[in-house]
């Protein structure tokens, strides 16, 4: 679905609460491509029984963090005053956020669901497909078998668990002693918990990438994408075959160079970053076309 909802800078203000507040010509166009962004999360929200309200409550807490941090990183006084002007949330609310949080005006520990459950079966399955194994293996032995792939990448996690897991969302599928692998990659089905959790992760990196490029003033992160309109439907399924094709021969060797770099620096003291590369493929009716 794409959005139809434009806003321009024109119409920024009669939309502010603070009708006293003047926003400069910069944040009225960040306001305005935010939107565009909200545009389709709104969608995702409203599609999922969530309303206005519960979602204004719950995103409270990301201010009022960001606010800290934009006072941290300017080196000036974190007060109830200066967190509501940067934050937009009354005074009221940043006191009592802080009387919940000790009395001190620090950063909200923020309860997202917990990663580290996939991590493990997400190894898994890259380390299959990585060593070109047969997509169906035999659950137990000492080599090439679903349990030997297990203790590849932990000895901590039972094999058992991990086929559990794995089974649950709909990658594999056990019958005979034998594990069947159905995907090459780790994309649980759509209702899947894990499904909205590798989407918001991947979201969330993007746009940190742009965010960064944006703020800072430089182009460190890779953060390009190709458009084409005026396209037939033919050429639209011509494309889509050819991304898939390229991605699969791209994605499984830098995979291959992941895995061998990853087994180099584990356990080296400043082997504390993480990576992420990612594609998607989105085609639609040219609504400027109508």
């Amino acid at each position: 679905m794409e959005s139809k909802f434009n806003l321009n800078e024109s119409d920024i203000d009669a939309y502010l609460v603070d009708k006293n507040k003047v926003l400069s010509s910069e944040s009225k166009s960040t306001l305005e491509y935010t939107l565009k962004v909200m545009g389709e999360l709104t969608h995702w929200l409203v599609k999922s029984g969530i309303g206005y309200s519960e979602f204004s409550n719950a995103i409270r807490p990301l201010f009022y963090n960001e606010a800290i941090k934009e006072l941290e990183h300017l080196g000036q006084k974190k007060t109830d005053s200066s967190i509501s002007l940067l934050s937009g949330l009354n005074r009221r609310d940043v006191s009592q956020i802080k009387q919940e949080n000790g009395g001190k005006h620090t950063i909200i520990p923020l309860t997202y669901r917990n990663t580290m459950p996939i991590s493990v079966p997400a190894r898994v399955v890259a380390l299959w497909v990585h060593q070109d194994l047969p997509y169906i293996l035999p659950l137990t032995g000492n080599e090439n078998s679903f349990e030997g792939l297990v203790k590849q990448i932990s000895r901590d996690k039972h094999p058992r668990s991990i086929l559990l897991e794995l089974q649950r969302i709909g990658l594999v599928t056990e019958a005979g002693g034998k594990v069947i692998l159905h995907q090459k990659s780790f994309t649980p089905a759509p209702e899947a918990h894990q499904a909205k959790q590798i989407l918001a992760e991947n979201l969330s990196d993007h746009i940190a990438a742009g965010v960064h490029n944006l703020t800072e003033n430089q182009n460190y992160f890779l953060e390009q994408a190709i458009f084409a309109n005026e396209l037939t439907e033919e050429s639209i399924n011509y494309l889509k075959e050819r991304v898939v094709e390229l991605w699969g021969k791209f994605s499984k060797s830098l995979l291959a160079e992941a895995i061998e770099l990853c087994q180099k620096d584990e356990g080296q003291i400043d082997a504390n970053r993480r990576f992420r590369v990612g594609i998607f493929e989105y085609d639609t009716m040219d609504i400027n076309k109508n």
